[in-house]
Order: structure tokens, then C-alpha cells, then sequence
């Protein structure tokens, strides 16, 4: 029971995605699957305890802004996991990821020191203000691709930075929604003043639903800069782009639950469809 709760608390889904997508990032820059050393097991683990750390942060410090929006799922609000332990397992991941990244190489541990630090100043601050916070998330979805890339290599690959680019563009319409959809009790809770706050959530929607659909171009690049085209991978990136077409219909129309669930089942099928044309 603890450990669902915790897997709750964690959102441990995103921590696989993340790994995963640097995983893609090291097969893309290596141009085959990566042997599985002590460094890419390493590579691996540095996001999962990162991201582990950042939600239960979240979590720590939203108590009430979720109580206000009816997030009874959530462990801390129902009280099955305690406020103090959320606060140092938090602590407790963001500094592994920080010594795992130590023995990887000098790049590495950058982007972990960076990213922990701005993880705590997000959970913090930093989601209360506009496009300040969405963005920083967005960037916890693209930096995965750079890591991963500097884990196994010194230089930077284009489509490793194609890769984050996208995953910037998916992540922030993701947050956009996200912050339409808990607009009210954001605003009751912390006093919050993002993007819906000040522009209105039809407005805010309306750029979500812009980003979604720059997605469809952009995912194509890859392909354009030396990543091999086949039938698997070129279905799976069109199924992909068919539901981010579905993503930004529902959004347009309300249903901010849908495009927030659908948008990582659609970001999901385009990695593994990068994966497939990487191999």
C-alpha cells in the first residue's frame, strides 16, 4: 500500500519517461542501442531521482493549493503518506541524482545541479508566475535528450537538440492546459498568477492548442538531419501527430483532462517511433 501511495506521490511514470528519453538521446547519438555500463545505468537513474524529488516537493508544498482543486488522489491530501516524510524523501532524491550525475562527467553534473536547483525554485515560486513556471517544466522535458547526449558524447548532436525542442513544445501546451484546468484553485491557494490568470483561459488554451500543432512539422526534422526513415518509425511519429491533431480539438473545446493524459500517450509513441529509426 506505501509503495502505490509513494508511486502516487512521485508520479513514477514520468520518471520512466524521462529515462527513457534519455535512453533515445544516447541510441540517437551512438547510432545503436548503448551497452549497458556502469555509466548509461548511471545516465539512467540521475532523472528518475530527480524527478522523483521535484513531485514530492510539489506535492509538500501544494497541500492545500490541491486540496482547493479536489485532487483527493493525491497521498499528502489524503493522508496516507505524512507532509515531513514528502519534504526529505524530496531532499533525499535530489541530492542522489546530484551524486550519481558526479561520476558520469563534469556536463552531466552541471545540468543535475541546475535542474535540482530550479526544480526547488519552481515548487517554490517560480509555477506562480506566467509562462515562467510552464516553462521551466517544458525544459525538464527537453533537457533529458541534452543529458543523455553529453552523458555518451562530448558534442552536441542536432537531432538530440531537435529532440529537446520538441520535447519543449509538447511540454509547454501540456503546462498550459494544465494551468487552465487548475486556474481557480491555483488562484485560492497561492495567490497564483499564471498564464490563464492574466490572459484568460480561452486565450490560453487557444496558444496551447498553437503549440500543439507546430508539434506536427517540427517532428519531422529529424528525419531531415540524418535519421534513418522507415515504415515503423514513420507510423508511430504519424499516430503520434494524429492524436496531438485530437489533443488540440479537445482542448479548444474544454476537455482539459483528455489533452493532459493524451498529450504524454502521444509524446510516448513519437520517442518510441524516434527509437525505432534510431536502431
Amino acid at each position: 500500500m506505501f509503495l502505490k501511495e509513494l508511486i502516487k506521490l512521485t508520479r513514477f511514470e514520468h520518471a520512466i519517461m524521462l529515462a527513457f528519453a534519455v535512453l533515445i538521446a544516447e541510441t540517437v547519438v551512438l547510432g545503436a542501442f548503448p551497452p549497458l555500463t556502469l555509466i548509461i545505468a548511471l545516465s539512467l537513474l540521475v532523472p528518475v531521482f530527480s524527478e522523483m524529488g521535484s513531485f514530492a516537493l510539489n506535492d509538500y508544498l501544494d497541500i492545500e493549493t490541491d486540496r482547493q482543486n479536489g485532487k483527493t488522489e493525491r497521498p499528502l491530501v489524503r493522508g496516507t503518506i505524512s507532509p515531513r516524510f514528502a519534504f526529505w524523501f524530496s531532499m533525499a532524491c535530489l541530492a542522489v541524482s546530484v551524486v550519481l550525475a558526479l561520476f558520469i562527467n563534469t556536463a552531466a553534473l552541471i545540468i543535475a545541479l541546475i535542474f535540482n536547483a530550479l526544480a526547488i525554485a519552481y515548487n517554490w515560486k517560480l509555477k506562480d508566475l506566467p509562462l515562467v513556471g510552464n516553462s521551466y517544466i517544458a525544459l525538464t522535458m527537453a533537457i533529458p535528450f541534452l543529458f543523455g547526449n553529453f552523458a555518451v558524447s562530448g558534442e552536441l548532436s542536432p537531432v538530440a537538440l531537435i529532440l529537446a525542442l520538441l520535447g519543449f513544445v509538447a511540454g509547454l501546451a501540456r503546462e498550459i492546459i494544465k494551468s487552465a484546468q487548475d486556474m481557480e484553485g491555483d488562484m485560492k491557494a497561492r495567490g497564483s498568477k499564471t498564464l490563464p490568470v492574466i490572459i484568460g483561459r480561452g486565450p490560453a488554451v487557444v496558444l496551447a492548442a498553437i503549440l500543439y500543432i507546430s508539434f506536427l512539422p517540427l517532428s519531422a526534422l529529424p528525419f531531415f538531419f540524418g535519421l534513418g526513415f522507415g515504415v515503423l518509425p514513420g507510423a508511430m511519429i504519424v499516430a503520434a501527430d494524429a492524436i496531438v491533431v485530437l489533443i488540440a480539438l479537445k482542448a479548444a473545446r474544454g476537455d482539459y483532462r483528455f489533452a493532459r493524459n493524451a498529450s504524454l500517450v502521444a509524446f510516448s509513441l513519437g520517442m518510441l517511433g524516434i527509437m525505432a529509426a534510431a536502431l
